[in-house]
């Protein structure tokens, strides 16, 4: 589904802030009911008592997340979203739906609206000014349900996605984020920022694929936040792809809730020149008989950053449960740096749990291998990059967008210069 942004350039200059009259005038434009506002308003009144949040990109290394609160001025850009169904799958803007399926929406909007719901204080600025909401709803029973969301970064977003899948239903995501410009190659300075958090809801017996990739231009920095709420039966896999952006601090938690949940979270990543990449990803084993696997890879260049963090965790009222980590990272010059920090929090003796992490470089046995053969030294390095990536490429649930990634790994390794070939 495309979105349709309306620019609103005649607003008083007043209204720009981030104030309560702002939050009025933001739902009232969206034409959205009285408890979504109230829900608004409540997440505004915390504000005050929260700090900004921290980009972590190494072992206690950390500094301020480069985005200017300032910058986001939700009344100048409202996007507003068309409706349709197809499969039993409905599609449909937020604001619009906060009324048509209030009976779905109300108690997951309000619930996560209490005073201990936000970590920090872009939480609460999300929460008070989203512009940009979506609603997917996988109607009960509803089989081969797919939704296609793409989101071109125009400028400054605060994005709110919900998507709900009731009962024995099955649904697939694949959400596409771009920029306009892929880099800031013009001399400005400027950074934009998008902010952006999903909510899956997963009733029993219901399957969620949600697949996100990001291309964002190295003028973006970014903020996201991905939640599922895995009920009996249920299962959601998530599959994230970051191939651009500046920096981007990014997080997805799996809640295994009812017994026989399921969860699989696939990542990749692919930083280089100055990115700084912050990516956690966390499963709870609420009940009993749950599963969780976590499988990250990534590979960065130039003077890239990465902290990626796992964290399974394993409540005491869910016996006969298993949590496993894999996350592995390939430097391709001496000045990037990458940090995978595996957790394990285990409150129940009836559990199988492991994890795996490492940082390594190019095998250069395997390059001479290559080259000895025959193989040219540039095609020499990508065949080994690629094949990196190749076994979780392979495991991952959407055929298309796994071959999106070989492509886009292809064409990085193309453009690498002398730099990847004089550390190989």
């Amino acid at each position: 589904m495309q979105s349709t942004n309306t620019i609103k350039k005649t607003e008083p200059e007043e209204l720009t802030q981030l104030t309560e009259e702002t939050v009025i005038r933001l739902s009232k434009a969206k034409g959205e009911p009285d408890w979504l506002l109230q829900a608004r308003l409540e997440a505004f009144g915390q504000l005050e008592n929260l700090a900004m949040p921290q980009l972590t990109y190494g072992l206690h290394v950390s500094s301020a997340l480069d985005m200017d609160e300032r910058q986001l001025k939700p009344l100048t850009s409202i996007t507003s979203h068309g409706s349709k169904e197809e499969n039993g799958v409905v599609v449909e803007d937020l604001s619009v739906a906060a009324s048509k399926y209030e009976a779905v929406l109300k108690p997951l909007l309000i619930g996560k609206y209490g005073k201990a719901a936000f970590q920090n204080r872009m939480e609460a600025l999300h929460a008070a000014f989203w512009n940009n909401g979506l609603f997917i709803y996988a109607r009960k029973g509803a089989k081969a349900g797919k939704a296609a969301i793409s989101l071109a970064q125009k400028q400054t977003e605060i994005v709110h996605v919900v998507v709900v899948a009731e009962e024995d239903s099955t649904l697939e995501v694949v959400e596409t984020i771009t920029s306009d410009s892929l880099d800031s190659s013009d001399g400005n300075t400027k950074k934009d920022c998008r902010i952006e958090v999903i909510n899956v809801t997963a009733r029993p017996g219901s399957v969620v694929r949600f697949a996100t990739v990001q291309k964002l231009g190295t003028n973006v920095n970014s903020l996201m936040s991905r939640n599922a709420y895995a009920d009996t039966r249920a299962s959601v896999d998530w599959v994230d792809a970051g191939i651009g952006g500046q920096n981007t601090k990014q997080e997805i938690v799996s809640m295994l809730n009812g017994e026989g949940a399921a969860t699989n979270i696939f990542g990749a990543f692919f930083g280089e020149g100055a990115q700084k990449l912050d990516i956690m990803t966390k499963a709870v084993h609420n009940a009993r008989n749950t599963t969780s696997n976590m499988k990250i890879k990534g590979a960065l260049k130039g003077r890239a950053r990465v902290i990626a963090q796992s964290f399974t965790k394993i409540m005491g009222t869910a016996p006969n449960s298993e949590g496993h980590q894999k996350a592995n990272v390939l430097l391709l010059s001496d000045s990037a740096r990458a940090s995978p920090i595996p957790k394990l929090e285990i409150d129940n003796y009836d559990v199988k749990a492991s994890h795996e992490a490492s940082v390594g470089q190019l095998d250069k046995e395997k390059l001479f291998y290559m080259m000895s053969r025959g193989v040219g030294e540039k095609e020499a390095v990508r065949l080994v990059v690629e094949g990196f990536f190749e076994p979780l490429l392979k495991q991952m649930p959407f055929e298309e967008l796994a071959e999106d990634l070989r492509h886009t790994i292809r064409a990085k390794m193309e453009d690498a210069g002398e730099e990847l070939l004089k550390n190989a």
